[in-house]
C-alpha cells in the first residue's frame, strides 16, 4: 500500500466493471480518485463505499465540456491531476471503431476504446 499516496487519478467508466476494479485498486494504493460514469447510481455508491479518498463526477466521455469538468472538479477536490485510466464503457460504435475518424492514428486494442483528452479539458 502507499505506491500512489497523494497522488490523482482520474477513472472513467468508473461506476462498475473494470473502471471499478482500477478505482478500488488506486485507492488501496493511496492514490485520491475521481470516478466518472453515466451510471449516476452505481458511480455514486462507489465512491460512497470508497470513502474520502473518492469522488464521483457525471461524465459523458464524448462531450468535451464533460471532460473539462471532470477536470476541474478534480482539481478542486484533490489539487493537480496525476494520471488518467480510461476505461469508458457503452462508447457508440463510431468511437470504438480503429477506422472511425475521431479515433484514427490510435492504436486499437481489442476490448478498449481508442479516446483522446481534448486539451480544453486541461486549458490548452
Amino acid at each position: 500500500m502507499g505506491r500512489l499516496k497523494n497522488k490523482v487519478i482520474l477513472v472513467t467508466g468508473g461506476a462498475r466493471g473494470m473502471g471499478a476494479a482500477h478505482a478500488r485498486l488506486l485507492v488501496a494504493e493511496g492514490a485520491r480518485v475521481v470516478i466518472t460514469d453515466t451510471l449516476h447510481i452505481e458511480g455514486e455508491a462507489l465512491a460512497a463505499k470508497l470513502g474520502e479518498s473518492t469522488l464521483y463526477v457525471p461524465q459523458d466521455v464524448t462531450q468535451p465540456k464533460e471532460w473539462a469538468e471532470a477536470v476541474a472538479s478534480a482539481e478542486r477536490r484533490f489539487g493537480a491531476l496525476h494520471g488518467l485510466v480510461n476505461r469508458p464503457s457503452g462508447a457508440p460504435a463510431e468511437v470504438r471503431s480503429s477506422t472511425s475518424p475521431r479515433s484514427r492514428g490510435c492504436g486499437a486494442v481489442p476490448g478498449s476504446t481508442p479516446m483522446s483528452l481534448p486539451s480544453s479539458a486541461f486549458g490548452a
